[in-house]
């Protein structure tokens, strides 16, 4: 493997695993960021994505994963970010490098091993010791003294991340009025993405091309209809063929669009779940 993607497929494993099936959502969403980095790191993400998308993806195949260690059934993937995912795969943001085949194939034959030996197999579960382990030798404590006591500053604050956070807390308090201020004032407007009103606008330019060629499919042929010369019938028949075939290309990628929506639409409710 190049050292990029070493390096980058070693901090995507120490961020999955890193807190246990039991992990908060606060820590999760932490290791999210370290994993989310990783994976550009080994140029399996575009360094142009959308990152808040990835992250919220990241998130929820982290949970997945936890869960499935606890025993868990998580949700459907389509109802919970659907519209994220469907987003960041037309925008091509995914590459999966070519070694990344045979470490997947290295993965699903240990794992077809193990479960061929024993159906309660778990190689997630399995790993979770040793993941632990190296992540602790990364962090590169020379004693169990040294181990205790760095365990005991972050439980009680005292360490230098904390300290820092507790000294910069009122200037950063003053940048948070100053950008409230400036919010109020209008100097500064908060602009959010709406992938929703993406795909509606994207709807409606396909809608509209279709009844333009519609309408000059029409034309075509009233001038066909019309005219007393033939050659300005032949032109208008194979104008009114022209964009009547036009038309109906417009229409079969409408239906293939809405039908693309269908997919990731949320048609549950709660009564259905019980």
């Amino acid at each position: 493997l190049k050292p990029n993607v070493r390096a980058g497929f070693r901090k995507f494993c120490t961020a999955l695993f890193a807190g246990g099936p039991m992990i908060s959502d606060l820590d999760l969403a932490k290791n999210a960021k370290k994993l989310v980095d990783g994976v550009e790191e080994a140029g399996v993400l575009a360094k142009g994505a959308d990152r808040l998308a990835v992250e919220k993806l990241a998130r929820y195949f982290m949970r997945s994963f936890k869960d499935k260690q606890l025993g868990k059934s998580s949700g459907n993937i389509k109802e919970t970010i659907g519209t994220d995912l469907q987003t960041l795969t037309e925008n091509n943001v995914f590459r999966f490098p070519s070694t990344f085949t045979f470490i997947f194939r290295s993965f699903a034959s240990i794992d077809g091993i193990g479960k061929g030996l024993d159906k309660n197999y778990d190689i997630g579960k399995l790993a979770q010791p040793f993941i632990e382990k190296f992540t602790e030798d990364q962090k590169g404590y020379s004693s169990e003294a040294e181990k205790g006591f760095n365990i005991f500053k972050r439980a009680t604050g005292l360490n230098k991340g904390d300290i820092n956070t507790a000294i910069t807390s009122p200037k950063k308090i003053a940048y948070i009025e100053e950008t409230m201020r400036a919010m109020e004032n209008g100097n500064l407007k908060i602009r959010v993405r709406s992938l929703e009103n993406e795909k509606a606008l994207e709807r409606m330019e396909l809608t509209q091309g279709r009844m333009e060629n519609i309408l000059l499919a029409s034309i075509m042929i009233n001038v066909a209809g019309f005219a007393a010369a033939p050659i300005v019938t032949y032109v208008g028949l194979a104008g009114a063929v022209n964009f009547g075939f036009q038309a109906f290309m417009t229409n079969t990628k409408i239906k293939k669009f809405d039908k693309t929506q269908a997919k990731f639409v949320q048609t549950k409710f709660v009564d259905d779940e019980e």
